[in-house]
This record gives structure tokens, sequence and C-alpha cells, in this order.
């Protein structure tokens, strides 16, 4: 099942760059920050306008460097995060073996697992580090079943690589460690909740500080209801609990719930505790003013899922644990059965797979006959010169110093945290957009003008490259 997954979405996400499928917010802005980094230069990313370990403390990045050496973008990217995501199906299906002794049963969480349509979003919309940590907590889950403390803690400390607020996952992952009696260890629960908060504050209140000079953007951009800081934040939600709870039982946010558990089916419910380490991130997500927190296709579901595959394979598990008898018997296959079918038809209903509604609605990329100017439109613009492109022609054009969305750097669109000087539009070496989505038709007549400093070097089937015109070759 794992093999069939990469093999299928791991083509569908290498056709999805090749087909112009990819943008800069978020592909680009990753992209061209790891390209960066294995350069050893300051890895200040200019699709965003901000330092890449400044917008979030990203280390697992680091790990692509040697194969950013060996050419590797987008597509390495994308293989990477799918077979990371379908791996995820081993550790249920470890813990899920370990609990019962029926095997076909530890196939149903597995299966539910790479069926999952937010499973399959996440591996639809671009890489996002906070991916790469789903299943080593997943196993981090299963080293702690089977006592294994040293590679417990490894993938533990691998997932708070990848970004800051996986801690707060973690946090939660070690106090039911401490507290849930099938695995119950204080100790090691209790040292792995302290040293996420530990790592949370050090990131937060330290690194991203250091970096910015500024707390994180998000905390003044997220929740706006509620505060512009952290601490302004917490103490809203507290003094508050009447706007959290209409918030978070709108309508919007309950049909996030559902297509969050739905596709495990009841399972999620019988291993309730493990539920607590999607709690913050949900809470996180379902207070934000950004709409796409609580929306199955993006990254920010990524700890969500963890919590919630973790309590349905556990589900399953006290079901199968129970005492040997024809009546839990035909429970803990009624359970599996419900599962299956729960999985496969929240996957018809809500994922992109080749099995689901929205499949042929647009969501992968396909070939159409101007991909073929938009390869030429790329290959025109040299590996050492400046560029600003259409935000889906940029993360084809991410490995160098300074790659804009257009149309930064002229107008300031998503860059930077908030008052931040322009760069210099002078020092933009080509231009290249497709005309057809209208962007600021005014800006690029003026700067390919006869007064102008860019001359027109491609103009076909409404693709556009200017290049400045004292380079242009």
């Amino acid at each position: 099942m794992i093999a069939v997954y990469v093999v299928v979405f791991g083509t569908l996400t290498w056709r999805q760059h090749t087909n112009y499928g990819t943008f800069g917010f978020d592909m680009g802005l990753h992209d061209q920050g790891i390209w960066l980094t294995s350069r050893f230069t300051e890895p200040f990313v200019t699709v965003r306008g901000m330092n890449y370990y400044g917008h979030h403390v990203n280390l697992v990045s680091v790990l692509y460097v040697p194969l950013y050496w060996l050419g590797a973008g987008p597509r390495v990217l994308y293989l990477t995060q799918t077979m990371s995501l379908a791996l995820g199906a081993m550790p249920l299906w470890l813990i899920a073996r370990r609990r019962s002794s029926r095997a076909w049963l530890a196939l149903a969480p597995a299966a539910a697992w790479l069926l999952h349509p937010s499973v399959e979003w996440i591996t639809w919309w671009h890489w996002h580090p906070e991916a790469m940590a789903i299943t080593p907590l997943l196993f981090a889950w299963w080293f702690a079943v089977e006592r294994r403390w040293r590679w417990f803690a490894a993938m533990v400390v691998f997932a708070l690589a990848c970004k800051e607020d996986v801690a707060l996952a973690v946090a939660m992952l070690g106090i039911v460690l401490a507290l849930w009696r099938p695995v119950r260890s204080v100790r090691a629960g209790a040292i792995t909740a302290a040293g996420a908060v530990v790592w949370f504050g050090v990131c937060t209140r330290l690194i991203i500080p250091a970096i910015l000079g500024d707390t994180p953007f998000y905390e003044r951009n997220l929740f706006p209801e509620f505060g512009d800081s952290m601490e302004s934040v917490a103490f809203g939600i507290v003094t508050q609990p009447g706007k959290v709870a209409s918030m978070a039982f709108e309508a919007g946010r309950l049909e996030y719930y559902a297509q969050m558990v739905t596709p495990f089916g009841i399972s999620p419910l019988l291993g309730l505790p493990l539920l607590v380490v999607a709690g913050p991130q949900t809470l996180v997500n379902v207070l934000s003013a950004l709409p796409g927190t609580y929306d199955i296709r993006f990254q920010y579901s990524s700890m969500v899922l963890v919590g919630v595959a973790l309590a349905a394979t556990e589900g399953l598990g006290r079901i199968a644990t129970w005492r040997a008898g024809r009546a839990t018997r035909l429970l803990t296959i009624g359970l599996a059965v419900t599962t299956a079918a729960s999985a496969i038809a929240s996957n018809v209903v809500w994922s992109p797979s080749p099995l689901g509604r929205g499949y042929d609605t647009g969501v992968w990329a396909s070939r159409i006959p101007r991909h073929d100017v938009f390869d030429k439109a790329v290959a025109l613009v040299p590996d050492d010169a400046s560029v600003t492109a259409t935000y889906y022609m940029i993360p084809h054009l991410t490995h160098r110093r300074a790659a804009y969305e257009w149309p930064n750097p002229w107008k300031l669109v998503n860059w930077g945290l908030s008052g931040e000087a322009a760069p210099d539009p002078s020092s933009v070496d080509y231009v290249v957009l497709d005309t057809t989505l209208d962007q600021e038709p005014d800006l690029l007549a003026e700067i390919t003008a006869p007064s102008g400093n860019y001359d027109v070097i491609l103009a076909e089937d409404f693709v556009v490259v200017a290049c400045r015109r004292d380079i242009c070759p």
C-alpha cells in the first residue's frame, strides 16, 4: 500500500511542478531558502522578503543541502515528502499489530491513513517542514510502546527540528506518555513535555527574534480577535471563553473536525486520550483569522493528523485486547470494516486522489501547449541573473539570490513583515510574466516603454520576457 501511494502521488506531484502547478508561496520560498543554505550564503528569501530561518525554525531543511549540491529542487522536495507521508502507515501498522493478535486488523489504520484526504492534500500542497514531522512523531509513539527510548528521543528531536510549533504537539505527547496507563512512563513523558516547551520558547523568544529583530510574524497576524503577541493571545483566549466557543463551533470549523476524524470512523473516539496530542494545533487552527488553517488541504493540519491517527490506532487496539470471545471478535471486525468503509467514502468525497471526486477538477496541473512557451521563457533567464516572475513560474527560477514574485519589488505584496524598505527595482535583470493573469499591466507597460529600462525579448502566446536594457544580450 505504501509503494502504491508513493508511485501514484510521486508521479502526480512530479507532474504538478513540471506543469507549473506550484507557486512562490510556498514551494518557491522553501526552494530558495534551501538553495541559499546549500550555497553557504545568507538565506534571505526574496520570494518572501524574510530570512528563511526567521520565517520559521526549519532546521530539517539543512538535511537537503547535500541533495541540492547534486542539483535537487522542488521535485525532490515533493518526492521526499510523499515518501515520508506514505511511511506514516508503517508505525500505525506496527502499533496496531502490537496491540492485537489479529494481523489483519493492523491493516485497517494503515489503509485509513493512506486514504485520509488530509494526508493526500498535504502531499499535494507543495513541500512543508511540518509535514516532515508527521511520520517521525508516529514512529516516536511506536518506540514508546516498545520502550525503545533512544529511538523515541531521536524521533522527537527530528520532529522538533522540523518547525517550532511542532513542539506543541510534542509537549502533549509527553503528557499523554506520562499519564496514560497503557504506555505510562512518567520520567520519559515529563522530559519530553518539558523539553518541547523549552524548545518552543527558545525558538519563539530567542532564535526568531535574533534573526528578524522582532517576534514571530504569525503572532501579530493570525489572531486579531485575541491579541497581537503570544502573551496577549493566550490571555484573550482564557478571558474570552464565549468568543472561543463561538469560533470553535462555527459551521466551517465543525466541518473541519468531521473531515479530520471521519476517515478513521469512530476509532479515534475509542483512543480519546491521544486526541489531546491534536489539541493545541486544533485550537490554533480554529481560532486563526486565516481560513486555510482549518482547511484539510493545507499543512496546518499536520499535527492534528498525528493525534487523530494515533487515537484511532490505539482505539482499535483497545477493543482487540478485550477478553477473547465471540462478541469481542464481532465488534473488532465491525470496527475494522467501519474504519475501512469510512476511509474509502471519505477519500471519494474529499480527497484529490484518483479515486476522489475532486481529481478531475484541475487541482492536478495538466500539460497544455502554452507550457512549451513557459519552458522557453524560463530558459532565457541566466542562472546568475535576478528575476521577478508570475507566481507559478517563480518556483522554476528560485535557485538564485534574488527571485521575486511579480509585482515585487516594484509594488510590495506579501513581502517582509511591515514597513521594510522596498528592494531596488533597478537591480532586477529579467521579468517573466504570463500576461493572461492581467497582473499590473500598466506597470509592465511602463517598464517596457521606450522611456523604461526593459526590452521585451520574448512575446509569444501571451508570455512576456523582458530584460534590463543595459544587460540584454
